[in-house]
């Protein structure tokens, strides 16, 4: 294979893209990749970030509310003509570190104790949203037979969180493995319904690990990079390529899948 062919196997030239969650710190890395693939990139968010000003056009979506994204969609379609690409990012993470007063102290209650408006807030944006984002691109997709999701999912939709790494008295959400996990099964089930519906139309979802984005304190890096294989948690832009890998022509025959980049942790 000549370099033209093997970077068109890899160029995501013209294709329109959505990221949900697109101005989070994850969502401006999936936004970044796609833009420099050459894709159009719009922004599905309630929050802006100026540092997607010429990366991504940011759209104000409450992705809890359906007729809000079926709209936004819509009109999407309508300018562009299509929509190609889906990335299921948004999702409700409380933050450690430096800045983790940004989310407050209920998000760490012990289990008995965790307030159920978190709990139903933490379904709706990270797996309802999902599957209303999909059901809006669908429509597109199907008549276009063609356009690729990916389900942003996590380690923990593998294993049970590790709240030893945490400081005493702190313990991650039961909701949020509940919403990655369940991913993996929205996950397969498009899949397999665009399979009878618009065969060209793929579903993948992908778990990722920790994220160093250098707020956290240097004690919690250590122990997040001894739970893998290489002693550290993933730099910001690391998880780049699959996005890319999975949207492009290179992963035309994977679908229903699950691709897990996390250092070797959950091999261990």
């Amino acid at each position: 294979m000549n370099k033209e062919k093997m970077i068109e196997l890899f160029s995501l030239k013209g294709q329109v893209a959505i990221v949900t969650g697109g101005a989070g710190r994850l969502g401006y890395q999936h936004a970044a990749a796609l833009k420099s693939a050459g894709a159009k990139v719009i922004s599905f968010d309630i929050a802006k970030n100026a540092e997607l000003k010429g990366i991504a056009k940011q759209v104000p979506v409450d992705i809890t509310a359906r007729n809000e994204i079926f709209f936004a969609v819509r009109e999407i379609a309508k300018r562009f003509g299509r929509v190609d690409i889906l990335i299921n990012n948004a999702a409700f993470n409380p933050r450690v570190g430096q800045d983790s007063d940004q989310t407050g102290e209920d998000c760490w209650k012990p289990y008995e104790n965790y307030p159920s408006y978190l709990w139903k807030k933490e379904l709706d944006i990270g797996l309802t949203g999902a599957h209303f984002c999909t059901q809006a691109v669908a429509k597109q997709m199907i008549k276009q037979n063609s356009g690729n999701i990916i389900n942003i999912a996590s380690t923990s939709a593998v294993t049970a969180p590790d709240h030893r790494k945490y400081a005493p008295g702190k313990f991650k959400s039961a909701a949020y493995p509940v919403v990655k996990t369940a991913l993996l099964g929205l996950t397969r089930a498009w899949a397999s319904y665009f399979a009878a519906t618009a065969p060209r139309v793929r579903v993948n979802a992908v778990c990722l690990g920790a994220v160093n984005f250098g707020s956290m304190e240097p004690e919690f890096v250590k122990k997040l990079g001894n739970r893998n294989m290489l002693g550290r948690p993933a730099n910001p832009d690391e998880y780049q390529g699959i996005i890319i890998f999975l949207c492009s022509k290179a992963a035309s025959f994977i679908t229903g899948s699950t691709l897990i980049a996390d250092a070797g942790q959950t091999a261990w």
